[in-house]
């Protein structure tokens, strides 16, 4: 699929143009990254932890989780440093702490040793992702901005659901569940040799700071203060999504007995959906307003939720996620473009912000996902009976309702958006 026609605002191009666009290396890194990460927390390790180790659930998720909120609780200052000292660096320093932590886990078996491991992985991906958002940011003019968030999204989500596919295949392939790691290492350094030839250096005046500002933590809390109300709707979005993100591979091979490559597979059918239906999507969020792609992404994506979490059938299950994650495509690149234009001088700062709020909610909701998983069915009355292991996922359909719903408050039409 060809890349939008996205040109960079002027002030970004250089004498020396690199092979690739600045826009275009940001699409392949995030990709590359994302499907890193995926594989490693969404693939790799759920269950390599619990049928290589013989963790519970509840365990697990409760390392799984030290990811999230590290991730989330450091991505303001990480935002904060990508404004003053320049993009690059961080979005070459973080893929190379996760290729030297997965080599770590081939060693290290201790569950305390696995959290740390997780904690300096969270590090890593607060470094890369409220600095690829504000250089997307940086790079594109104002009226095709959503569109480039659309485009570094569908990269994401790709990566997301392609994560499980590739770990899967590789262990089933070599028949060793630490063969993922290995390639989760060669896909971090791939990501960190991108950015080093292709994205160009950093100008000393491109994020220039206020020389007299007061301190990190005042221009932090000042930029929270700017968007608490995307605050409040990256916290409720992203606690649901926590509350399955860990699981939903250990689901898939309890309930119905999958192979990891199969369960892999399957995820396949929503990411080639979201690959035809991104850069559409994308262009129809910058027509019909980004509110309105705001609310209506996140209605479609709660009610399929529903589907999911009450229905057997894989099929449906299965179409039912596909358009989740359209609806996750429609809202998401919308958003970040709202947030990115808060505060055009603070950019960096207020992205990591308010996706500071995504990490903690995704933090706490893979906290509890594993008690639930474990501990707590669902009786509606008596008319409808459900396993505990499929509780988390009626968690997640409740809370992207609630933020769907927020949103309506949230992120209101202003005339600037016709």
């Amino acid at each position: 699929m060809a890349a939008p026609n996205l040109k960079p605002d002027p002030s970004e191009r250089t004498s020396k143009s690199p092979t690739l666009s600045p826009m275009m290396t940001l699409v392949i890194m995030a990709g590359l990254a994302e499907l890193g990460y995926a594989t490693l927390n969404i693939s790799q390790v759920p269950v390599y932890l619990r049928d290589q180790l013989n963790y519970s659930e509840s365990e697990v998720t409760a390392i799984g989780a030290i990811f999230l909120l590290a991730e989330g609780i450091l991505r303001a200052p990480m935002g904060l440093l990508s404004d003053r000292f320049g993009r690059k660096r961080l979005m070459m320093l973080a893929p190379m702490l996760t290729l030297v932590t997965s080599l770590l886990s081939l060693v290290i078996h201790d569950k305390y040793g696995f959290m740390l491991l997780r904690a300096l992985d969270g590090l890593g991906a607060a470094m890369l992702w409220p600095t690829a958002f504000a250089a997307v940011a940086d790079s594109v003019d104002k009226k095709n901005r959503a569109q480039a968030m659309s485009f570094l999204n569908l990269t994401y989500m790709v990566g997301v659901a392609s994560g499980p596919f590739v770990g899967g295949a590789a262990n089933d392939f070599f028949n060793d569940q630490q063969a993922a790691y290995y390639v989760i290492s060669a896909l971090f350094l791939t990501t960190t040799l991108v950015v080093y030839r292709w994205f160009p250096a950093d100008r000393p005046e491109q994020h220039a700071h206020d020389e007299d500002d007061p301190g990190s933590l005042s221009k932090i809390w000042s930029a929270i203060k700017l968007a608490p109300g995307f605050m409040l709707l990256s916290l409720t979005v992203f606690l649901g999504i926590g509350l399955v993100m860990l699981l939903i591979k250990l689901f898939a091979m309890d309930e119905y007995g999958f192979s990891e490559s199969k369960f892999g597979a399957l995820l396949l059918v929503p990411a080639v959906m979201m690959g035809l239906a991104s850069v559409p999507l994308g262009r129809l969020a910058d027509k019909m307003g980004r509110p309105t792609a705001i609310h209506m992404g996140l209605l479609a994506s709660g009610l399929c939720l529903w589907i999911i979490a009450s229905q057997h059938h894989l099929a449906v299950m299965a179409i039912a996620g596909g358009i989740t994650a359209i609806g996750f495509l429609l809202a998401f690149p919308a958003w970040m473009a709202e947030v990115s234009e808060v505060d055009p001088s603070r950019r960096g700062a207020i992205l990591g912000a308010v996706t500071m709020a995504q990490g903690i909610g995704s933090g706490i909701g893979a906290m509890v996902s594993g008690y639930l998983y474990q501990h707590v069915s669902i009786d509606f009355f008596g008319v409808a009976e459900f396993a505990s292991r499929r509780t988390p996922f009626f968690g997640c359909a409740l809370m992207i309702t609630l933020s769907a719903l927020i949103s309506f408050w949230v992120v209101k039409r202003r005339p600037h958006h016709e």
